[in-house]
């Protein structure tokens, strides 16, 4: 009784640890998240008082709202301890900051309002990509888990 009372204490700690771990990539994500909601909102605002958003920026925009729900679904899994979400973390969050990267690089693509939040985006995945790949979180997910 003993040994299963000490092994459910640990599982508790390490889960404790795992959240706190991902706690600041949790709230990068969710940021990011609000951002892009906040950029659809203003985007559908526009639209319907008659100012003309080029096509361009309402597919950007969206796929970087869409990426940025992906990006919350896989993180949240990471802090509830899956290890499949934490590898689908380490491979999406890179490659969601060298597109915005590509994207916010390309002269005269996008207006600057535009560039600039995409930037900011960018900016907050940046952390949770380099944090999701640092060997200290694999400790989190051992692979006989």
């Amino acid at each position: 009784m003993t040994e299963t009372y000490t092994s459910r204490s640990a599982r508790q700690d390490a889960d404790v640890a795992r959240r706190a771990a991902f706690r600041p990539a949790v709230i990068l994500v969710t940021a990011f998240l609000a951002i892009s909601a906040a950029m659809m909102a203003f985007l559908a605002v526009a639209t319907s008082i008659g100012i003309g958003i080029d096509i361009a920026i309402w597919i950007r925009c969206s796929l970087v709202f869409g990426s940025a729900i992906v990006l919350l679904v896989f993180t949240v899994g990471t802090s509830r301890g899956s290890r499949a979400s934490w590898i689908r973390l380490r491979i999406v969050s890179p490659i969601i900051v060298v597109a915005v990267i590509v994207i916010v690089s390309i002269p005269g693509f996008l207006p600057d309002w535009v560039r600039i939040e995409q930037a900011v985006c960018g900016l907050l995945v940046l952390p949770v990509a380099i944090m999701a790949n640092l060997p200290r979180m694999a400790a989190h997910f051992p692979r006989h888990a």
